[in-house]
């Protein structure tokens, strides 16, 4: 067998580079079906998460998302358009600057008037309705019956949050004694042991504690006046990966079938207040 020449190496070695830069470069430039990743899975729908969350709302375990009304609404928005549902935890501060900057697609559970830097076209249709409402100690319930009764008295309430114009008006002015702690199930605690005479919450929160804690319900009761009510929407950042009209119309077919009232009962143990 005769003996390559220079040129013929030459010319051997570069078909094979060529060959081999020919492969990687369909590898790269391959597109998955249906919009998939390379890997095979679903393109990835970034929740963010509050660190402060707690049941009903969000279930943590081992500092993950593991459960909660909000994480089942992510999970079927995600099912029905076909994306893969991640969830990121997020510091209060830090929610409304995560989703203009992309490291967040949607955060779902908020009104427009609790993330003001959020455009109010940036808002899903609502998800669902709350209530805040005001609870006291059941012992003192035939004392404090009513608004008016709870004047001049220290209210717990959650540090960073934005309550309803009244509410806050009442605060700014003095009528009632603003006292934060960081979570609901604090503002809870501290209602129990007496270091505050009421606390403002929501009625999926009082609702859940309620049907699933026999020594809550016992202890506390809700005043009948609500403080305010929320449509909470979902925030869908500028850069995420579902469309505004696709989002609006999962959320609208979850309405019209039930699905958004057999979640909220499922987390709360009442399909509405």
């Amino acid at each position: 067998m005769p003996r390559p020449t220079l040129a013929g190496a030459v010319l051997l070695i570069t078909a094979a580079v060529a060959g081999l830069a020919a492969l990687f470069s369909d590898g790269a430039g391959a597109q998955s079906p249906a919009g998939q990743s390379p890997t095979g899975q679903s393109p990835a729908l970034v929740f963010g998460i509050l660190e402060t969350e707690q049941p009903p709302l969000v279930d943590m375990r081992n500092g993950e998302v593991a459960g909660g009304l909000i994480k089942a609404i992510g999970d079927e928005i995600a099912r029905r358009t076909g994306l893969r549902p991640l969830y990121r935890l997020v510091p209060r501060n830090r929610l409304e600057a995560d989703l203009a900057d992309g490291l967040i697609d949607l955060a779902c559970g908020y009104s427009p008037d609790w993330l003001p830097k959020v455009a109010i076209t940036r808002f899903s249709t609502p998800i669902l309705v709350s209530h805040s409402v005001l609870v006291v100690r059941r012992g003192d319930s035939e004392r404090l019956r009513t608004l008016g009764d709870l004047a001049g008295r220290s209210i717990g309430a959650i540090l960073g949050f934005r309550y309803p114009r009244e509410v806050e008006a009442a605060f700014i002015d003095g009528t009632w004694q603003r006292e934060d702690a960081p979570s609901a199930e604090s503002n809870f605690l501290k209602l129990r042991n007496r270091r505050v005479d009421a606390i403002l919450t929501t009625d999926l929160e009082a609702d859940y504690r309620q049907t699933t804690d026999k020594t809550w319900a016992q202890a506390l009761t809700v005043l009948p006046q609500t403080v305010g009510d929320h449509e909470e929407r979902c925030a869908n950042a500028p850069r995420s990966p579902l469309p505004m009209e696709t989002l609006d119309a999962a959320i609208e077919a979850m309405r019209a079938d039930g699905t958004l009232t057999r979640l909220r009962l499922a987390a709360t143990g009442r399909a509405a207040s």
